[in-house]
């Protein structure tokens, strides 16, 4: 029972630790240096495809850190001194600007672009060569009491290039537009949303006279809920086909990680010929345990819950009845492809701990 229980918590902790290592490098950005895991978020139209974009855990960190102009001019002043040794024109480049108690650092990464594009215009001989990926300036809050590359609150400013921040401070700024979208924040009738225990998406447009405000997603932060996920599949197992019905009840903690814990129960029959002539079914269960991975909706910010990235799964025989499986079988189990109502699991059976391990493969049919 130990080995078991010690198989199923080393499983949990090698999916944990390499689905966080895969989702710190993606929200980190280039540069990679910590994770930025805020709940809720505002997108600020800037204009010519720039945006301001804010993330952030309680609404009041907002409040305390609303003057960004201001930590802006301190990263053009910077920045424009370090310019001439990292320019590259046709490269992305993602800079991180980390503002600690005592000092700054910038922290600048550059990616050439994947494309290599062209433009050809009237009355020119020459073709000129064209950007085709926005930078991207991060600016962050570091302590020197804490020492963890985890922040949760941060700034992200999308423009098409790091030297069209001066010029946007010379047009105004972004502070009267971020001022307005928390103004936005304030009147929302729904909810409360600067209370510390709601989230919420905004995307916020100001342009002339037109004034756009799109919340996605309002609500608690921690707003947990089950999801019923019923499957019929068949399963290949040491050369033999064997039909199934699973049923997995699964924990989702929150809504804005995509991450849920399941319980689930997979019952396979085996059909057997007796000497008779008369069937025989044979019903073999397996109680399982997991964890499950999700992708995030296109805009990036919150999960898909019918969009799953991977699972893991350990199952202990529940029920046995025949001589197919020994006593003691562990099921493993992870889907690694899923489009629609179909699932792709291969499968490691084995008795014990690591005793005559045989693998198998499974397709299913179902949520």
């Amino acid at each position: 029972m130990y080995r078991t229980q010690y198989i199923a918590l080393l499983l949990m902790s090698m999916a944990g630790t390499t689905m966080a290592q895969q989702t710190e490098s993606h929200l980190a950005g280039p540069g990679k240096r910590g994770r930025f895991n805020g709940v809720s978020h505002i997108e600020v139209d800037l204009g010519q495809r720039n945006a301001l974009v804010v993330g952030f855990r309680t609404f009041t960190q907002l409040t305390a850190r609303q003057n960004v102009d201001s930590v802006l001019r301190l990263f053009v002043a910077d920045y424009n001194r370090i310019a001439d040794t990292i320019q590259s024109p046709l490269s992305t480049t993602h800079a991180l600007f980390r503002l600690g108690d005592i000092s700054r650092t910038v922290d600048v990464r550059q990616t050439a672009q994947s494309t290599t594009s062209f433009r050809f215009m009237t009355g020119k001989t020459e073709p000129v060569l064209v950007k085709t990926q926005q930078d991207t300036l991060q600016v962050v809050w570091s302590s020197a009491t804490s020492s963890l590359p985890y922040y949760d609150f941060s700034y992200y400013l999308l423009v098409n290039n790091l030297s069209d921040i001066e010029r946007l401070l010379q047009n105004g700024g972004v502070n009267e537009k971020l001022q307005e979208a928390m103004k936005a924040v304030r009147q929302y009738k729904n909810h409360d949303l600067t209370n510390p225990k709601m989230a919420f998406d905004l995307r916020y447009r100001h342009e002339g006279t037109s004034i756009g405000t799109n919340f996605m997603n309002p609500g608690l932060a921690k707003n947990p809920f089950l999801s019923i996920q019923p499957t019929l599949g068949v399963g290949l197992i040491r050369s033999q086909w064997v039909p199934s019905v699973n049923l997995d009840v699964q924990f989702i903690p929150t809504r804005f990680k995509g991450v849920g814990y399941s319980v689930g129960y997979m019952s396979n029959f085996f059909f057997q010929n007796p000497a008779d002539g008369r069937g025989l079914i044979q019903q073999n269960d397996f109680l399982s345990f997991g964890v499950a991975f999700y992708h995030n909706n296109p805009d990036g910010r919150t999960p898909a819950f019918d969009r799953l990235r991977t699972s893991f799964q350990v199952g202990f025989l529940a029920h046995r009845s025949g001589d197919y499986f020994a006593k003691n079988t562990i099921r493993l189990s992870s889907t690694i492809y899923q489009k629609g109502f179909i699932k792709i699991q291969p499968e490691l059976y084995m008795n014990g701990f690591f005793r005559n391990v045989y693998p198998g493969v499974r397709i299913g049919f179902g949520l």
